[in-house]
């Protein structure tokens, strides 16, 4: 794996309130990464494939995602990995690398059910997950051990109220690109 790419892990399916969005979850899976989520927004159907494929389910007959993963195995290419990039702003794109060193385009969330069922590597550029990346906050205290020291101090305050999300919403509408400057 190139020394740019991170390995992530893929943690489930949530739905984002109050829109019912879905969301597909993704933790980096490496030591220095392990506190960094990335959350992508998804199709219901796509959201559905990814959590099916997750708790090992297995349909009578191949859904999509089970008919491209086998014709690829099938065809003697194999998948070696996935990566999720970001497309632009806000979008996220995917790529199948194959065993043959070919890459197939795709939208991130095909790429993201295909890697469960393929049982193989996710990856991200490092630079990106950290753009892109959140640190959940934990809820008590066992969660937070090996968590950052910020993640540590936030231990153990509870959930989010609802005056942290409504003060949180208003800094990101009044938000700009230089809020975001890690610099």
């Amino acid at each position: 794996m190139d020394q740019s790419q991170v390995q992530l892990e893929v943690v489930g399916v949530r739905v984002e309130l109050p829109s019912n969005q879905p969301v597909l979850i993704l933790r980096g899976a490496e030591p220095s990464t392990e506190d960094l989520h990335v959350a992508v927004i998804v199709g219901p159907a796509e959201a559905a494939a990814v959590a099916r494929a997750l708790q090992g389910d297995v349909p009578p007959r191949p859904m999509t995602h089970d008919l491209l993963t086998s014709v690829l195995e099938s065809f003697g290419q194999g998948i070696d990995a996935v990566e999720i990039r970001l497309l632009d702003t806000s979008t996220y794109a995917g790529s199948i690398q194959l065993n043959s060193g070919k890459t197939v385009d795709a939208r991130a969330s095909d790429a993201i059910a295909v890697a469960v069922r393929a049982h193989c590597r996710v990856t991200m550029d490092r630079e990106t997950l950290k753009a892109v990346s959140v640190r959940p906050r934990y809820t008590t205290a066992d969660s937070s051990q090996g968590a950052s020291p910020e993640a540590q101090q936030l231990a153990g305050k509870g959930p989010i109220s609802e005056d942290e999300i409504r003060e949180f919403q208003k800094f990101l509408s009044e938000a700009g690109p230089e809020d975001f400057d890690r610099s």
